[in-house]
């Protein structure tokens, strides 16, 4: 079921980022404010949570398997690594930016670094879902405020990293299934 989930978030990832824009973007781009303070806040959640998030937590997690020698938390780099490496896509999509900018669009290279530090998180601790997910949606938020992305474009790198992150993290037998991910979130069952 676990593999069945991650083909379908990969299947969709790429589904979304085949058209240059959609009318989801441009509804967005259109209604979403953007005063002064909003745009100040937004770039001020970009210097946090984005590359520089990414980079940390990965330095971290070396630091740590390194001075710990823990073969789990060398995979856990492993993961982090294999998720953001899902932004090299964005050489393949070729989607132009709302605004003027030299890198193509999509995914969200800001996203790719918090949803992947996010996945590996929770890989890591089994919980903490919840956290990963307003992460996201903070820093998402914040990239098309500034209008460095289409809407589209944070979805797509929430779909690439989740799918290709079940997907590695299977391979690399840090879960087995993508239930062990979200067990705390699951009530129990009644049974009459």
């Amino acid at each position: 079921m676990t593999r069945a989930l991650a083909a379908v978030l990969v299947i969709s990832w790429v589904l979304l980022g085949l058209p240059e824009t959609t009318s989801l973007d441009v509804w967005v781009h259109d209604v979403v404010p953007r005063p002064e303070w909003l745009q100040a806040t937004a770039f001020a959640i970009g210097l946090v949570l984005g590359p520089t998030i990414g980079w940390a937590f990965a330095a971290v997690l070396f630091v740590l398997a390194w001075k710990r020698r823990d073969p789990r938390l060398w995979k856990a780099l492993a993961l982090h690594g294999i998720c953001c490496a899902t932004l090299l896509t964005r050489f393949l999509f070729d989607r132009v930016r709302p605004v003027e900018y030299h890198l193509p669009s999509y995914p969200s290279g800001h996203t790719v670094a918090i949803a992947s530090v996010g996945f590996t998180l929770v890989v890591l601790l089994r919980r903490g879902v919840l956290w990963a997910a307003l992460a996201v949606l903070v820093g998402g938020f914040a990239r098309v405020v500034l209008e460095m992305h289409w809407v589209t474009d944070v979805i797509g790198a929430v779909l690439g990293v989740t799918g290709v992150g079940l997907l590695a993290a299977m391979a690399l037998g840090l879960v087995t299934s993508g239930r062990e991910l979200v067990s705390h979130l699951d009530r129990p069952r009644r049974h009459p």
